[in-house]
């Protein structure tokens, strides 16, 4: 008897040892995680600036409004350096179709908000340069 309750008290110990060794990595790897979203949250305003100047220079220059195959190459572009890593590439292709569109929309309520002259389309985000993981086009 007193064999299993010394038994019963190491494992006990052993798994309050191994809970807060897990408590300790899943709070590294959330701190981590948190300073991803942060830099990727930097990025994609980074990327919206790009995007508002793009719009500028495409209503000034009475640029058509979207370049269905520009969408396309950027949604392309970011499968192929997808490729290698743990994320399927068409998952990451779908995340850069929601960006794309989000883009789109958000630069649609720029263009209603700017004073234009009815001969000037509004421009799209397709026109944005493509950041890398490195954040350089």
């Amino acid at each position: 008897m007193e064999i299993t309750r010394s038994a019963l008290a190491a494992l006990t110990l052993f798994a309050a040892d191994t809970n807060a060794d897990t408590q300790e990595q899943l709070t590294a790897y959330r701190h981590q995680i948190d300073s991803l979203d942060q830099r990727i949250v930097e990025l994609i305003q980074q990327r919206a600036r790009a995007v508002e100047e793009v719009g500028n220079i495409k209503r000034a220059a009475h640029l058509p409004v979207t370049v269905p195959t520009r969408e396309q190459q950027v949604i392309e572009n970011a499968q192929e350096l997808a490729k290698g890593g743990p994320l399927p590439p068409e998952a990451v292709g779908r995340i850069f179709q929601n960006l794309v569109e989000e883009m789109r929309s958000w630069e649609a309520k720029l263009d209603a908000a700017a004073p234009q002259s009815s001969s000037q389309p509004a421009a799209t985000c397709s026109e944005a340069p493509v950041i890398n993981a490195h954040g350089h086009p």
